[in-house]
C-alpha cells in the first residue's frame, strides 16, 4: 500500500509545473547549486567532473559554465541529468525547488517561493483570494526522487496543535477586501500582540479559540476594527525615516542606483493611492504567500510582536521597490524579474530577514511601531 502523507497547502501547489523552456531556467543560472554528499556519491565521472566541494558545509556544487549557466541544461532548458537518469539522481535542491515543506508533527505544509518565475506569474497575478486545502499526498509527491526539503521552527506542541487554526485565521485578515492592504496589516497586527499574550503565559485554549472567532465576525470587523484603525497615528514623515534606515541596513551592499531609486520613490507618496489601488490583489497575494511560506509570526526567536514588525517592514521594502517601477511604467516582466530579486535576498538568504529583525530588536511597542510603518486611512 502507498504511504500518503497529510498536507495543509494552497492550490495552487497542485497547479504548478516546472517548466525550464518556459522560465529558461531561472533556477538553473546564476545561483550556487548544492549537491548532498548522498547525491554526489551515485553520479558517474561526467557528471562528478563538473562539481566541486567545499570541505566546510561538507557537500559539492556544480561549477557553472561561462555564461553563469548549469552545464547539465540542454539546449531546450531542460536537465540532462534527469532526463538521461531519473529523479532519483536530482539533488535535494534540484528535485524540490521552488517547493519548500514544513513539518508539524501530525502533519505538513506546503507552498511555493516566489524567487522562481512560473510560480511568481501563477501566484501574484491571479484575481480571486488565495485559497488553501487538506489533502493526502503520495511519497512520490511527498518526496520527489526520494529528497525532501523542509524548514521548521522553535514551536511549543500546543503552538504546533493550533497552528493551521491561526494560519486561517491571519489569512483570512488578510484577505478582508472591505479594507486597504494597510488596514489589513494593523488589525493583524493587533491579532498577533494578543496572541502573543495568549502564548506568553500559560497556554489559555479557551481565549485562544475565542480570539479567532472574534477576529472572524462581521460584527468585531463592524465595531471594533474601525477603532483599532483610530488607535493607529500613521507618521509620514517617520516612515520615511524608517525606510531610509532600512534601505541602508538591508541593501547596504547593493549598487548605490538602486538606493538612490528606492530613496527617490519616497518622494512621490502622493501618487501611491493609484498604485495601490491598481496592485492591491498583486500586493495580498505576495503578503500571504510570504506570511504562509516563512511561518510569520514565528520565524525567529523573539516576541511575536518583533516577528510581526519584521513581516511588514519586509513587506513595506516590497512595495516601494515594486512602487518605483510602477512609476516608470514597468511591464508585467519587469515586475516578475524584481519579484525574483526581491524573494531571492530574502527567502534564500536568512542574512536580510535578519538584518531587519535586529534593527527592531528591543522595540516591543507594537502599535507604536505600526504608526511608522502602515497608514490607517482608506484610499
Amino acid at each position: 500500500m502507498t504511504k500518503k502523507y497529510f498536507y495543509f497547502q494552497p492550490q495552487y501547489v497542485d497547479k504548478f509545473k516546472c517548466d525550464g523552456s518556459k522560465c529558461n531556467a531561472h533556477c538553473c543560472s546564476g545561483w550556487n547549486i548544492f549537491i548532498d554528499e548522498k547525491t554526489f556519491a551515485q553520479y558517474p565521472q561526467e557528471i562528478a567532473e563538473h562539481m566541486e566541494f567545499n570541505s566546510d558545509k561538507k557537500e559539492y556544487r556544480i561549477v557553472l559554465d561561462d555564461k553563469r549557466r548549469c552545464p547539465f541544461l540542454n539546449k531546450k532548458c531542460l536537465c540532462r541529468i534527469q532526463l538521461k537518469y531519473g529523479e532519483k539522481f536530482l539533488s535535494q535542491t534540484c528535485a524540490t525547488y521552488p517547493r519548500v515543506t514544513c513539518y508539524f508533527g501530525g502533519y505538513w505544509e506546503r507552498s511555493l517561493t516566489l524567487s522562481c518565475p512560473l510560480a511568481a506569474k501563477l501566484i501574484l497575478f491571479e484575481r480571486e483570494p488565495m485559497k488553501f486545502e487538506f489533502i493526502e499526498v503520495p511519497e512520490k509527491i511527498h518526496s520527489p526522487g526520494g529528497k525532501i526539503f523542509t524548514q521548521s521552527i522553535q514551536a511549543s506542541d500546543e503552538l504546533k496543535a493550533h497552528l493551521t487554526e491561526i494560519q486561517v485565521a491571519m489569512i483570512s485578515i488578510l484577505q478582508e477586501r472591505t479594507l486597504t492592504i494597510e488596514q489589513r496589516l494593523i488589525v493583524l497586527g493587533f491579532f498577533i500582540d494578543r496572541l502573543g499574550e495568549i502564548f506568553a503565559d500559560d497556554f489559555d485554549e479557551t481565549a485562544l479559540t475565542k480570539l479567532i472567532a472574534a477576529y472572524e465576525s462581521k460584527k468585531f470587523l463592524a465595531e471594533q476594527v474601525p477603532l483599532m484603525l483610530r488607535s493607529i497615528s500613521f507618521d509620514e514623515k517617520k516612515f520615511v525615516r524608517l525606510m531610509l534606515e532600512l534601505l541602508k541596513k538591508v541593501f547596504a551592499d547593493e549598487d548605490s542606483k538602486f538606493l538612490t531609486d528606492a530613496a527617490e520613490t519616497l518622494k512621490h507618496m502622493s501618487d501611491k493611492k493609484i498604485f495601490l489601488s491598481k496592485y492591491s490583489g498583486f500586493l495580498e497575494n505576495y503578503l500571504i504567500n510570504e506570511l504562509f511560506l516563512n511561518i510569520v509570526p514565528f520565524r525567529f526567536i523573539g516576541s511575536l510582536a518583533q516577528n510581526f514588525i519584521t513581516f511588514a517592514a519586509e513587506y513595506k521594502l516590497f512595495e516601494l521597490i515594486i512602487f518605483g517601477l510602477s512609476l516608470k511604467g514597468s511591464s508585467k516582466k519587469d515586475l516578475i524579474e524584481m519579484v525574483g530579486w526581491f524573494t531571492t535576498r530574502f527567502d534564500h538568504n536568512g542574512e536580510y530577514k535578519q538584518k531587519i529583525f535586529e534593527h527592531f530588536d528591543g522595540k516591543d511597542d507594537i502599535f507604536e511601531l505600526m504608526g511608522s510603518l502602515l497608514a490607517n486611512t482608506k484610499l
